[in-house]
């Protein structure tokens, strides 16, 4: 597990540092909101130039929680029957948290982890929540081959379009992975949209998975001291990516736009999305639908990267003529991958 972790984890680092420096960028690193406006408070010189406005007040930001992975992150297709009870507890207590913010969010199955007993399914379409396709087994667009991806999309549009009132409109690709070439990306995109399929961008593109592994780990060795360190690395793992989108919106857009985050359905979310929920309202953030995010002109900017990461959409639109920032997101997996890996191998 962790040469996998670390693997991916270098590899968006190296993406980050390449969108950093490549392209004849500036090497500096980014100015977060609050830096920029302390600069400002301790009387910069008015006549400084900063390519990246600040953004709008957080209350103008709307954000879309999505979920990834149900009825549940590291569940293998092929577990034992019993287990899906401990899901269905654990996609019931992240419904109970949203219901408590009035949150919308969106859920993403792969249907090869449904067991018989699973009630996950239709405890999200009963709360009013938007159902997507994840695939049935979590299958890598770049890894697998554009035929064998698009069987993977149909086994679980079955299920889906079986168990639901209403068919699936929206799909997540795994690993946000979506095509390593320009012909690969835009021929599943032509297949999904004859199927019925919108794509649900990811525009924070978060770690959290990680970092919920990690969680587990400590949470079983009953180490409550490693436990308080993860869910205060969550909280502020959460806030920052929010932060770091909002920002590369405005380079990119030069203006606040929807963000979608990822979330995954596990135990980290289960029992700490209520301050991670919390910490957003806080900020002045305001939940809002799929459908609502994704009305955002920004998602109808073409699609201008191909390649074997996963990144966030507001990447994937980057005029490649412009300066291009240093990709927080995969600086951020690297830094996470460095801090809490060993502990994924036990050590």
């Amino acid at each position: 597990m962790l040469a996998r972790i670390t693997e991916r984890g270098l590899g968006l680092l190296a993406l980050g540092l390449s969108f950093g420096l490549g392209l004849g960028c500036s090497q500096a690193k980014p100015r977060t909101v609050a830096e920029r406006a302390a600069t400002g408070a301790e009387g910069a010189e008015p006549d400084e130039p900063d390519a990246t406005p600040d953004p709008d007040p957080a209350s103008l930001v709307a954000i879309h929680l999505s979920f990834d992975d149900a009825p549940g992150a590291g569940f293998a297709p092929g577990a034992r029957p019993e287990q899906a009870a401990s899901y269905n507890e654990l996609n019931v207590e992240i419904l109970a948290t949203l219901a408590a913010h009035h949150a919308p969010a969106s859920v993403f199955y792969n249907c090869d982890k449904l067991l018989e007993g699973d009630t996950s399914l239709a405890a999200w379409a009963a709360a009013g929540m938007e159902i997507g396709n994840h695939t049935a087994s979590h299958a890598n667009l770049a890894e697998v081959g554009l035929e064998p991806w698009l069987d993977d999309v149909r086994r679980c549009d079955a299920v889906l379009r079986e168990r639901l009132d209403e068919p699936p409109a929206y799909l997540r690709y795994p690993y946000l992975s979506e095509g390593d070439t320009p012909e690969l990306r835009d021929s599943a995109k032509a297949a999904l949209a004859d199927m019925g399929y919108q794509n649900a961008h990811v525009t924070v593109a978060t770690t959290e998975w990680l970092l919920a592994t990690a969680y587990s780990v400590v949470k079983q060795r009953g180490d409550a001291e490693a436990e308080a360190e993860i869910v205060a690395a969550y909280r502020k793992h959460m806030l920052d990516a929010v932060r770091a989108a909002r920002e590369l919106a405005i380079h990119e857009v030069e203006r606040e736009t929807s963000q979608i985050v990822l979330f995954h359905v596990n135990r980290l979310a289960a029992d700490h999305l209520d301050e991670v929920l919390d910490d957003f309202e806080a900020a002045g953030y305001h939940f809002v639908t799929l459908d609502e995010a994704l009305a955002d002109p920004v998602f109808e900017l073409p699609d201008k990267f191909a390649g074997t990461s996963g990144i966030s959409w507001l990447a994937r639109i980057h005029d490649p003529e412009r300066e291009r920032p240093p990709y927080w997101f995969g600086i951020e997996e690297g830094r996470l991958t460095e801090a809490y890996g060993a502990l994924l191998e036990g050590d």
